[in-house]
């Protein structure tokens, strides 16, 4: 009898826990943490509001860096920003959310600094800003557009000092 009650107790716990335990990627309003696919070597830590981000340890250096994907949410669940650690700096394209679940801007990072495009966008969708950086400077086009989609400002920089404006 206690056998039994034990299983379909255990058995009830899985079914209910497996769509939470799948979610990979999304917060669930139970409250559950959503799972990273950190590299080899790595392990999850973090929380949904601070951010969730894969840490690496070497003992040798004394170091324990992010490394690998990072996620973080809004307390209704969506996702706020999501992006890639490489030895504890930002790396690669990185996606930031709105609230309602929106994508407000894209920004390229190369060791932690701004590198390549960086782009804003409208509540509508349409740009409202794009920027080249070069190791944390601006450096060639800088663009702003008006919610209709229209060019407003365009300036050339080199080095984060503006050379050129229309």
């Amino acid at each position: 009898m206690l056998h039994s009650k034990l299983t379909r107790t255990l058995v009830i716990g899985l079914t209910l826990a497996a769509p939470i335990a799948f979610a990979q990627g999304t917060a669930s309003s139970s409250g559950s943490t959503p799972k990273l696919t950190c590299p080899a070597g790595t392990k999850q830590t973090g929380n949904q509001n601070d951010g969730l981000y894969c840490r690496k340890v070497d003992a040798k250096a004394g170091r324990n860096d992010a490394h690998g994907p990072y996620a973080s949410y809004f307390p209704n669940g969506k996702k706020s920003a999501e992006g890639q650690y490489v030895d504890g700096f930002r790396s690669g394209l990185w996606t930031f959310y709105s609230e309602d679940g929106q994508v407000r801007g894209r920004t390229e990072f190369q060791g932690g600094n701004y590198h390549g495009k960086h782009v804003e966008y409208f509540p509508n969708g349409k740009q409202r800003l794009v920027e080249e950086f070069a190791n944390g400077k601006r450096h060639g086009l800088v663009q702003e557009f008006s919610e209709d989609g229209k060019l407003v400002r365009q300036a050339q920089y080199r080095d984060d000092q503006q050379v050129a404006a229309k």
